[in-house]
């Protein structure tokens, strides 16, 4: 009878999310968990919330790369240059619903300018580009 009742409930969780019961969070919520993110150094966390192709511009790379290689690209910045602090400076959405944030990581030796576009896909909160370059 539990295993019934639970093969109900992921069922309708899906029919949930399409129909607008559950709430899905917010391109200010997404940016303000990809801040998180970034603050902790965690590229986990930060490609979670990649689409499937992400714009990604850091130092040594600058091209279009999938959610995985993406993260590994994160990963190993993040190992090369530990997050001190990161604070965002200024944040805007456009009319589309795109969100974005511009801020400051301090990574003890060097100051990094980061830029992040979140857009709206299916119902989903994604970045679409993440800029990491030296100021």
């Amino acid at each position: 009878m539990k295993k019934i009742a639970y093969s109900w409930v992921l069922l309708l969780i899906p029919v949930f999310f399409s129909l607008g019961f559950l709430p899905v969070a917010s391109p200010e919520e997404t940016a303000a968990q990809v801040t998180a993110a970034i603050q902790a150094g965690n590229a986990a966390e930060v490609a979670r919330y990649f689409n499937s192709m992400v714009d990604l511009t850091l130092p040594g790379f600058d091209d279009s790369y999938s959610k995985t290689q993406a993260e590994q690209i994160m990963k190993e910045f993040f190992a090369q240059h530990p997050v001190k602090s990161f604070k965002v400076t200024r944040q805007g959405s456009s009319p589309d619903g795109s969100q974005y944030s511009i801020g400051s990581l301090d990574a003890g030796k060097k100051i990094y300018r980061v830029y992040f576009l979140i857009k709206s896909v299916n119902g989903q909160n994604l970045i679409h580009q993440l800029q990491v370059q030296e100021s």
